[in-house]
């Protein structure tokens, strides 16, 4: 186990100094870029406070899927203001692009 955490150590150092002196990416430029940034790009999304807007006709009652949606503009207010929806796999901000019943 040592000798692990050490080879991982001295991999990290060498990484760095590699970035440093040759114009690679260091290893905190990629742990920002590749995971922390996908993360919190996943779990900031706008929420409105009672899940409800005045310039809408859509209210937040729950409803997460695509197959609950009724038409594409239904969907787009639900990913950009309730919570808990799953209709952006790849979290463009184009919900429910699979779905043909939605799509013109």
């Amino acid at each position: 186990m040592r000798k692990l955490l050490l080879l991982i150590i001295i991999g990290l150092f060498g990484w760095e100094y590699y970035a440093t002196n040759y114009g690679g990416i260091s290893p905190i430029d990629t742990l920002q870029s590749e995971v922390i940034d996908p993360i919190r790009t996943k779990y900031t999304r706008k929420r409105n406070g009672p899940y409800l807007t005045d310039e809408s006709k859509f209210v937040c009652d729950g409803r997460q899927y695509c197959s609950e949606m009724t038409s594409l503009e239904e969907a787009l207010f639900f990913i950009k203001n309730c919570p808990n929806t799953d209709m952006d796999g790849d979290y463009d901000g184009e919900p429910c692009e699979n779905d043909t019943r939605l799509r013109p």
